[in-house]
């Protein structure tokens, strides 16, 4: 039995899944303690529990809100390049030192300041073919360990200024994301589940707890991932506009070849390498306040329909009769009164769900300008989706079963998936894998690959990275083999080995298939 949780601005989804769908449930965010009530709720005695797989817009939250610690960015730049490329940190501090590009020191480390901020990143060029400077760094620190990020183990395919904003996205996020993990872990040992904790990437992809600890600006996107997978899991699109309808947010994103597009992802000021799902998050959900000029894009309390003290969408849909069977215990009767403090409640009712139509519409166009499918999630999609469809000019919208709790779905149904990287110099004898952390082993000196050998070793080493990172499938994972490229190196006149680069990565995907009962 896998679980899956998704924790939105709103709700925890909960599902029970493995040939197909169990149970699911839902409790409001704000109560206490809501993985552990709903765990116990769905559970219900079973502990016959595999593993447990979690999402969160925890993340992506702090840093659109602007509410991430500070951090100095700690850079070995090394001759040849300006180290302001790489500058994105609130302190940007240069340090002596150089590896070169066959991961060679040629100059000892050394940093002589001290840090600005508690939180610290340290990249060095060239750090994932000898982590050893980075690792020397953060030695001479005054800073707690789990406060430093390490550029080397951000991940590989990633070049020097890249590497070093994503070094501080990950330094950055760290402390929210140990935070949130201790209460899973704490909700798990009250419930008495003992199984491996997972947590969702922004590329749809999953990562073992103590991976994602290491890396967690991967999260960033892990709400929209998270309910995209589970609309395709939940109905088997190939090709479709995916819109999710949380209490909180709207996200919109785009399905081609049955999988989530991905782009690099971006959020507040923080910039990383990482492949997160592109989406629109629209700041407007079912408990979205409404004012008397329209939606605020605020949430303020759950909508009155469900005990809430403000007038919101869900209530606006409930005024125009619009707002189909949410499977909760829904008065209408208080949508109502919450309406009647406007002039014309039901045309301000009305003004306020077209107005949110239309901005998701506006979006859509955005995000799959020629869609001609529209997928649905979330509780009020079987209200919306048919008139968001129209809007956008889709001619077909789909609401599958269980669409009030898809991102819980995603999480369950994930895949584990790690970018690997290959560095081999058989002139030096060495091979250096970066995938969670960089490791170097030794080659045997002068040996030469050709592309099938380069192309085998990248597939073996990203299965193993997987495995790794959590990935218990017993089948052959599917790789992606991003690049390879090799050439000889001459000394003295002769071919002393080869320098071979190659950049692999398991598929993210669907690592469990639902049966009939989706």
């Amino acid at each position: 039995m896998h679980v899956g949780i998704d924790t939105g601005g709103t709700n925890v989804d909960a599902v029970l899944v493995d040939d197909g769908i169990r149970a699911s449930g839902k409790v409001p965010g704000d109560r206490d303690n809501p993985v552990e009530h709903l765990l116990e709720e769905l559970l219900d005695g079973q502990q016959a529990v595999e593993r447990v797989v979690v999402a969160t817009t925890l993340l992506l939250n702090a840093a659109v809100q602007e509410r991430l610690p500070a951090c100095t960015n700690v850079l070995v730049p090394g001759p040849g390049l300006s180290p302001e490329r790489a500058f994105h940190g609130e302190a940007n501090h240069v340090a002596a030192g150089c590896v070169d590009h066959r991961g060679r020191v040629t100059e000892e480390p050394a940093y002589e300041r001290r840090p600005a901020t508690e939180t610290v990143a340290v990249t060095a060029k060239f750090g994932t073919r000898n982590p050893e400077p980075e690792r020397e760094l953060r030695e001479t620190l005054d800073s707690d360990a789990a406060s430093v990020a390490l550029g080397h183990a951000a991940g590989p395919g990633l070049n020097f200024p890249d590497r070093a904003a994503t070094t501080v996205a990950n330094a950055r996020t760290a402390g929210t994301f140990a935070g949130f993990a201790s209460e899973i872990d704490d909700a798990l040992d009250t419930v008495g589940v003992d199984a491996p904790v997972y947590y969702l990437k922004g590329d749809a992809a999953m990562l073992s707890a103590d991976a994602m600890a290491t890396r967690p600006a991967q999260a960033l996107r892990a709400g929209p991932a998270a309910s995209a997978l589970g609309l395709v899991a939940l109905t088997g699109v190939e090709d479709a506009v995916c819109v999710d309808i949380g209490g909180t947010t709207t996200d919109v994103t785009r399905v081609t070849d049955g999988f989530p597009v991905t782009e690099p992802v971006e959020a507040g000021s923080l910039e990383t390498g990482y492949d997160g799902v592109r989406a629109v998050d629209l700041p407007l959900g079912g408990d979205t306040r409404v004012a008397a000029d329209g939606l605020t894009g605020r949430r303020e309390g759950h909508a009155s329909a469900f005990g809430g003290d403000e007038p919101t969408l869900t209530d606006a849909l409930s005024v125009t009769g619009a707002l189909e069977d949410t499977g909760g215990a829904l008065d209408s009767e208080a949508a109502r009164t919450a309406f009647e403090s406007f002039e014309r409640p039901r045309a301000v009712a009305a003004g306020v769900v077209d107005s949110y139509v239309s901005r998701v519409a506006d979006a859509i166009a955005s995000v799959a300008p020629n869609a001609t499918r529209l997928v649905a999630g979330g509780v009020l999609a079987p209200s919306l989706a048919d008139r968001l469809a129209d809007a956008a000019g889709i001619g077909e919208s789909l609401v599958p079963d269980h669409a009030a709790v898809a991102g819980a779905v995603g999480c369950a149904t994930a895949r584990v998936s790690v970018e690997t990287g290959i560095h081999i110099d058989s002139a030096r004898g060495t091979v250096t894998v970066s995938a969670l952390g960089t490791e170097t082993e030794p080659v045997e000196r002068g040996r030469t690959f050709d592309d099938d050998e380069v192309a085998t070793l990248a597939i073996e080493r990203a299965r193993e990275a997987a495995r790794r990172a959590g990935a218990q499938s017993d089948t052959e994972m599917p790789v992606n083999v991003r690049h390879t490229r090799r050439f000889n190196v001459v000394e003295k006149a002769r071919v002393a080995g080869q320098v071979v680069d190659a950049t692999a990565q398991v598929e993210p995907g669907l690592g469990v298939e639902l049966g009939g009962d989706r």
